[in-house]
């Protein structure tokens, strides 16, 4: 009914495709933005202390309910144990087999996302999903491999848990990475943790290989994401549109200049040269 009030000029949805496929339907101008499942790359060259510590901190803000939030850690064969080591080091829980399947049996309800476990912190989770882990315990981590809606760890899930795969190498690595965005987080965002000034043949190919609309590059997504802290490209926002690949009607981060009108007045100046014909 709100959405339809004579005194609505135009509708600004942030949230589920359900309430973005109603704003879009109600017959007023609307600006819908869609969901994400941000993967990150690391490779061999990252920084790893650095790519850790700003996943950490990404992730434990406001306990991972930043739609950019980081979703998913792809990382290359040669530096995966030193990775995995350096999260357990810095406060992350890696699961064993038995407290993966109980975390991932808590992460979805009824094929969707449970809501019961949005924005709760890492021990929270592990005690819904009737394990223990130490209560300051900042980001809950399952190893998978599977990049399809079968795995609960490869969804998005809006707290301080992730998921963690083994690529063999940097193509396979993003190979993963698009396989995630495909699933699910379409047009929102994605990151890599490389050597950036002496890799810039990465870069390239993981811009031009990700359909995300935001390609953040050794940058904490979820301050990434919404723009200003980390890099001066993207608009400080918290309505982060995912372009048609989202089914969205932008790509850009919602800003002032989307919510206001325009005018132009145009004075009578002739062109002559839009007037002028070829030499015969």
């Amino acid at each position: 009914a709100l959405m339809h009030h004579p005194d609505i000029n135009l509708i600004l949805a942030t949230g589920g495709p359900g309430m973005v496929k109603a704003a879009y339907s109600s017959g007023k101008p609307a600006i819908g933005v869609g969901a994400g499942n941000t993967p990150v790359v690391i490779d061999e060259t990252a920084d790893i202390k650095r790519a850790v510590a700003s996943i950490l901190m990404s992730k434990t803000f406001d306990n991972g309910v930043i739609c950019a939030s980081e979703q998913s850690v792809v990382v290359v064969d040669s530096v995966y144990d030193a990775v995995r080591e350096r999260f357990a080091k810095c406060g992350a829980v890696i699961l064993n087999k038995k407290e993966r399947k109980a975390v991932g049996g808590v992460l979805l309800k009824n094929g969707a996302l449970n809501a019961a476990i949005v924005g709760q912190s890492a021990a929270a989770i592990a005690e819904i999903a009737g394990i223990f882990v130490p209560e300051n315990s900042k980001v809950l981590i399952g190893e998978v491999s599977a990049t399809d809606v079968s795995e609960p760890f490869a969804h998005e899930k809006l707290s301080p848990t992730l998921a963690m795969y083994r690529a063999k190498d940097f193509a396979d690595a993003v190979d993963k990475a698009e396989q995630l965005v495909a699933m699910g987080g379409i047009g929102h965002t994605s990151c890599l943790y490389t050597d950036q000034d002496n890799q810039p043949e990465r870069v390239a190919y993981f811009g031009q290989m990700m359909k995300t609309a935001r390609i953040l590059i050794n940058t904490p997504a979820s301050q990434g994401g919404i723009g200003d802290l980390y890099n001066f490209k993207l608009a400080p926002s918290l309505t982060l549109g995912c372009g048609s690949w989202g089914g969205n009607s932008i790509s850009e981060n919602v800003g002032p200049k989307h919510l206001i009108n325009k005018k132009t007045v145009a004075k009578r100046a002739e062109n002559m040269l839009w007037h002028k014909l070829p030499k015969s």
